[in-house]
């Protein structure tokens, strides 16, 4: 293209051809990569999550992991999230239009607990009876989930966190389930074993009280990320064959 706007193509026989402007051309954006820097006396950092906004959720930590931290990156300052009260590591994984951040710390006893940051406070929100819980996503009513070990069971099942009760969700008949993603209906994606004596992980969509299998591509596993807010689920699966 010349400085007029005109495209010239070649004939294949080194001679250029005018052909005027193109009805269209593919349009090219421009990307920039920030360094958004880390916390202080730590050696790296990493991104989790971004809102509308532009607010950042992640973690940083000293070079041997020794010390992690989640943050809070907004107006360009990174905010230490800080971790429970006695324990030594956060990690932020989820964060909403508020700003409301959750993700998981460590407690005292050096147990992993989900934990909800929002006004400055990091609060914990238990488990399903067992000794790990962990939170990976949050929608804008401050609904919560993730997945917690229960008081009786060996494997971790996938939790809703909602008005101070955190409600076991159940497996496809299978050990254990997981809860990766919530949209602001409430409707849940995650992956769960199946029963039988084949048992295999499939995705899952969760709505209404039902937890619904929704398959593979063919493959024995498939497993779901995320949820958008006309119910779509994506993920993952193996083929057949």
């Amino acid at each position: 293209m010349d400085g007029t706007g005109n495209l010239y193509v070649s004939d294949g026989e080194n001679r250029l051809i005018r052909k005027g402007v193109p009805s269209s051309l593919p349009v090219v954006t421009a990307y920039t990569l920030t360094d958004l820097g880390t916390l202080p006396g730590h050696a790296q950092s990493y991104a989790t999550a971004i809102n509308a906004s532009g607010q950042i959720a992640g973690f940083a930590s000293t070079a041997d992991f020794t010390t992690v931290h989640g943050f809070l990156y907004s107006g360009g300052k990174m905010t230490d999230l800080g971790t429970l009260p006695g324990g030594s590591v956060s990690l932020a994984l989820g964060l909403n239009a508020s700003a409301q951040i959750v993700g998981g710390a460590l407690t005292p006893k050096e147990d992993a607990h989900a934990f909800l940051y929002a006004n400055s406070t990091m609060t914990d929100l238990g488990t399903l009876g067992g000794d790990y819980s962990l939170a990976s996503g949050i929608n804008a009513s401050g609904q919560v989930v993730g997945q917690s070990k229960p008081a009786v069971q060996s494997d971790f099942h996938a939790f809703l966190y909602a008005n101070g009760r955190m409600t076991d969700l159940g497996t496809l008949g299978g050990s254990f389930s997981f809860a990766s993603s919530i949209n602001d209906s409430g409707q849940i994606a995650g992956k769960a074993e199946t029963g039988g004596a084949f048992a295999a992980v499939h995705a899952f969509l969760y709505s209404a009280g039902k937890m619904t299998d929704l398959g593979t591509l063919g493959g024995s596993n498939s497993w779901a990320l995320g949820i958008n807010a006309s119910g779509q689920v994506v993920g993952g699966s193996d083929l057949g064959g």
